[in-house]
């Protein structure tokens, strides 16, 4: 008499994932370490200042595929959480069927995890379905932080009057901080509402001249005045080398702002959106360890009794059989067991007592084993027999996970999400504006063929209201020497003048000029030939000529000073005019030009006072 019993037993016991190289490319089981960084900053006319606040880190476990058959079941993901600047690991959010997530302090012993002080487990995590864990740097403590890209601005100009329609061009440059490409897009909002970086003092603001080095610039209607063109989107923009991209873009504006001191006030923000494929932290390092299962079948085959040798009834035969039910997922069988027990009293059947196991019917498969079984495979133990009198109980189990080319482990940094403004990596951008009158002084050093050098000081307001009375100063190089008189346009401006030797050996003196108040309105071009300006008393002109004996330097001429309280520049930027009536706002690719035309004697050096 034969019979045929099958008993199914399914123990999901996961295996170890191998090292980084072993992981596939495009695996549905998708394991994701991204950063993200809070960053904010403030723009003024002298360039960016930011703060990276924290970096918060999150583990993504993501099994795309689609049938359900692809279900896993008994996902850990080992965290290394030894890092003192690593704080805290919870649960963020899911989607999907995931059941049974927890944080334990070590893995389940099957699992021969290691690598990690904290480890994430999910019982099931169905198809098409992802949770999330997160936890934060402390960021004074980790080294050599930084964002991965560099960004900057500045201003054409450094301060603006009020109640006046004015114009600045901002230049935003970018450029990557990482060996890696960097993929940026930025919003700018120009803003008038306190509670979104601006300032209720503007009446008027848009944008326009827009053009950017890479990518594409749209201007359009933003939510934060009532203008329009007031926002631009910069897109597209791909940092995939150490080359600066550059956006220019002018902002037009008008303020009600009335009191006379300086004030700087914001005007609006830039939103920045990254994404690269790096991470401050190797992922790696970070997720030392990944195991799942999935849809497997372990069935185990018994059959007998068989006639021994004396004829007794008494010998079985047992045999296992694994097959992948997955649909998407490949598997690696690592060990499968088959045994027998003593099955008389089903009341305290225990299949792990070994006091109930049955000689001969305990077999271990370690290797060799399949390296993979491909969705629908199988794999069968060989067919072995023992001796029992009575009806045995036949089991089987394995131990399996999930392919390692079946799980890719995938890392970025991106700027941390906002609610509000898609990004909570903002600019804020602040101009300084003065309510009252605003000094604009310009220096040309025009060099003549005779070898001497006729010096223009223009002074300007180009603020909306009247000045004060206002002193522009000027030093006379060492070795040169005033020719003629000085004339000031026009000259009932001039209140007084006067000089007075300096302690600096390089000048021979100083010279101050008292203005008398100068009328508002002033064009700010610095030209010396602005006879309608000089005409409404808003432009000054002040004139003379120098020449040089000996060894003397020209470049120290390249100095120029004006009450700065408010003044356009706290030092300001002198202009060279050449013979031809150029004017470059640059000087110092000039400097070798005017050595030329002063002679081998002559030592050009640029020089810098405050």
């Amino acid at each position: 008499m034969k019979k045929y019993i099958a008993l199914i037993s399914l123990l999901c016991i996961i295996g170890a994932i191998s090292a980084v190289s072993a992981y596939g490319t495009n695996g549905p089981l998708k394991v994701t370490y991204e950063e993200k960084y809070n960053i904010t900053g403030n723009a003024t006319a002298n360039g960016i200042t930011s703060n990276i606040h924290n970096i918060t880190a999150y583990i993504i476990i993501n099994n795309t595929a689609t049938d359900v058959n692809d279900t896993l079941n008994d996902v850990w993901v080992a965290v290394n959480m030894q890092n003192n600047n690593i704080t805290g690991l919870e649960y963020y959010n899911k989607s999907g069927i995931v059941l049974g997530n927890n944080v334990a302090d070590s893995p389940d012993p099957k699992t021969n995890l290691s690598g990690g002080n904290k480890y994430i487990h999910i019982c099931t995590l169905g198809n098409n379905s992802w949770i999330i864990y997160k936890f934060s740097y402390n960021v004074s403590n980790v080294p050599n932080v930084g964002a991965p890209i560099i960004v900057n601005e500045s201003y054409s100009t450094t301060k603006v009057s009020a109640n006046e329609i004015v114009n600045w061009t901002v230049h935003m440059t970018l450029q990557r901080n990482t060996t890696s490409d960097v993929s940026v897009k930025i919003t700018k909002y120009l803003s008038n509402d306190y509670n979104n970086y601006g300032n209720s003092t503007w009446t008027l603001l848009n944008i326009s001249k827009n053009e950017s080095s890479t990518g594409s610039t749209v201007v359009w209607n933003g939510p934060y005045t009532s203008n329009n063109n007031d926002a631009l989107n910069w897109t597209d923009i791909l940092l995939s080398d150490n080359s600066i991209q550059q956006l220019n873009f002018t902002v037009t504006a008008n303020s009600s702002y009335s009191n006379r001191n300086a004030s700087e006030i914001p005007y609006g923000f830039a939103v920045i959106y990254f994404n690269y494929s790096n991470t401050h932290y190797n992922a790696t390092d970070v997720i030392p360890g990944i195991f799942a299962s999935g849809y497997g079948q372990i069935s185990a085959d018994k059959q007998g009794p068989e006639q021994d040798a004396n004829g007794n009834y008494v010998v079985w035969y047992e045999n296992a059989t694994f097959k992948n039910k997955a649909k998407s997922y490949s598997f690696n069988l690592t060990n499968v067991n088959i045994w027998a027990v003593n099955g008389s009293n089903p009341t305290t059947l225990d299949p792990f007592n070994t006091t109930y196991l049955i000689n001969g019917s305990n077999h271990t498969y370690g290797s060799p084993l399949p390296t993979s079984l491909a969705p629908g495979a199988h794999w069968n133990t060989s067919k072995y027999n023992f001796t029992f009198s009575n009806v045995p109980v036949v089991w089987a189990n394995c131990t399996f996970k999930v392919a390692d080319n079946n799980i890719t482990i995938l890392n970025r940094s991106v700027n941390e999400y906002s609610t509000k403004y898609g990004s909570t990596y903002i600019i804020t951008e602040y101009m300084q504006i003065v309510g009252g009158y605003l000094i604009k002084v310009t220096k040309h050093i025009i060099p003549n063929k005779d070898g001497t050098y006729d010096i223009y000081i223009v002074v300007e307001n180009i603020g909306s209201a009247k000045s004060p009375y206002i002193y522009a100063y000027d030093l006379i190089p060492q070795n040169f020497s005033i020719i003629g008189n000085i004339s000031v346009n026009e000259s009932y401006m001039l209140n007084n003048t006067g000089n007075h030797s300096v302690s600096n050996p390089k000048y021979n003196m100083s010279i101050y000029w008292a203005l008398n108040p100068l009328n508002g309105g002033a064009d700010g071009d610095g030209s010396y030939n602005d006879s309608t300006g000089m005409q409404n008393n808003e432009t000054v002109v002040i004139h003379y000529k120098l020449n040089g004996t000996g060894t003397f330097y020209p470049s120290d001429a390249f100095i120029v000073g004006i009450d700065p309280t408010h003044s356009l520049l706290p030092t300001t930027s002198p202009k060279i005019t050449l013979v031809s009536g150029a004017i470059a706002e640059n000087y110092e690719p000039l400097l070798m030009l005017l050595s030329g035309l002063v002679g081998i004697g002559c030592i050009i050096r640029r020089r810098k006072n405050n």
